[in-house]
């Protein structure tokens, strides 16, 4: 329904109670969860982390029936998480586990990449898979919609538009009784795509309102789940934080303890005032300089995390530079998450090039992100996008 805020509230309580039980079968489908939340509001390193750790936990239960369950549809959203990456390898090697008890969206997805590569037949035959699957296995509503939604795309490609229609209008008759926005949302922009053939603006203007207007209400439900994944991950770091500042305040307390020790044996040794102010004087010539150190490291630690497309990088950045993200959200709050972490890869000074390879884009993608940043900003062409961000 996505509606992640509310699905991770629930998720938190389901952790607290399962601390100290040993249901590994509810513990694994609990982290399945998260990453299911995570993958869909885009969190896909993250989404595979959480799907790591259900299938450590899944290999506990003793069912084998429900533990082969369980295992399969991880390798199954895994293979989504990867697919989005463009890590094609990990795709291939999780479908092929999948192969073994596959879902409709398993072979739909199939057949979206030979839809790329205009193999029509090919596509339809991996189709037709999907469907004889809702014939012989116990398959979720979903899974009918979805397969139905696949039939409207092929018959479109084969320029059969009022066919196309009907699959389509019955795949949104299922995913809006059920909840399913991000199936509607596909079927409508297919419906407005087939209307346009047809020479019918007015139903195709209707659909592309739908269209936008469910775009947007699916856009603020994923801005507030991302908000609470950025609160679930900035309590994380806090706790961290907690953890080394006990740790170091033990460490300076003895330091301080020998220190005075120090100080004492030598004053009791009637060692110069002038040597103590001396040393002191280095000390504080040394924190200085450590202190530059640390934001140096600040810097270079969120290029390295923006490199390796870490899901923390916008966390960091926001504990770096609080000013200039708090302020752009207060004075734009339209602004999404993708949004944000543009406005920090300008901030970093990223090239189109940097830009396009840390968000796994094309660099004329980039450019177009760009340019919705600079309207949803309302800065005319003439204002240098990086100056106004460094300026801010």
């Amino acid at each position: 329904m996505k509606k992640n805020k509310e699905s991770l509230q629930m998720l938190e309580k389901a952790e607290n109670a399962l601390r100290d039980e040993d249901d590994y079968g509810l513990k694994s489908y609990m982290y399945f969860v998260y990453g299911t939340n995570y993958n869909s509001l885009g969190l896909h390193e993250q989404a595979i982390k959480y799907f790591d750790d259900a299938f450590v936990i899944a290999h506990k239960i003793k069912d084998e029936k429900e533990k082969e369950y369980r295992l399969y549809s991880i390798y199954d959203w895994k293979r989504n998480s990867f697919e989005h990456l463009g890590i094609m390898d990990s795709v291939y090697s999780n479908e092929r586990k999948c192969m073994k008890s596959p879902m409709p969206m398993l072979y739909i997805t199939i057949a979206e990449r030979h839809f790329k590569l205009k193999n029509i037949d090919s596509a339809e035959y991996y189709i037709n898979k999907a469907n004889n699957l809702l014939y012989t296995r116990k398959i979720p509503i979903e899974g009918k919609a979805n397969v139905l939604r696949a039939f409207g795309k092929l018959n479109i490609e084969k320029r059969n538009y009022s066919k196309a229609l009907d699959y389509l209008l019955s795949s949104v008759n299922i995913t809006s009784k059920a909840h399913l926005e991000n199936g509607t949302l596909e079927s409508y922009k297919l419906i407005a795509e087939v209307y346009k053939e047809l020479n019918l603006p007015e139903y195709q203007n209707e659909y592309l309102i739908k269209y936008g207007l469910l775009n947007d209400s699916i856009e603020q439900e994923e801005k507030a789940g991302v908000n609470k994944v950025i609160k679930i991950l900035s309590s994380e770091q806090t706790d961290e934080k907690k953890r080394k500042n006990y740790i170091f305040f033990y460490i300076t307390l003895g330091g301080f303890l020998l220190s005075a020790m120090t100080v004492r044996f030598i004053y009791k040794f009637l060692i110069r005032r002038e040597k103590i102010k001396s040393s002191l004087m280095y000390v504080r010539v040394e924190e200085s300089e450590s202190s530059l150190q640390r934001l140096s490291y600040t810097y270079e630690e969120l290029i390295t995390l923006a490199r390796q497309s870490d899901p923390s990088f916008m966390l960091k950045f926001r504990d770096s530079y609080p000013d200039l993200y708090d302020g752009l959200l207060s004075k734009y709050p339209d602004l999404n998450l993708n949004d944000l972490k543009l406005c920090a890869f300008l901030k970093l000074n990223f090239s189109n090039k940097q830009i396009a390879d840390y968000d796994h884009i094309s660099v004329r993608t980039a450019e177009s992100k760009k340019y919705r940043l600079r309207k949803k900003l309302n800065l005319s062409r003439d204002i240098d996008l990086y100056k106004w961000i460094n300026d801010f």
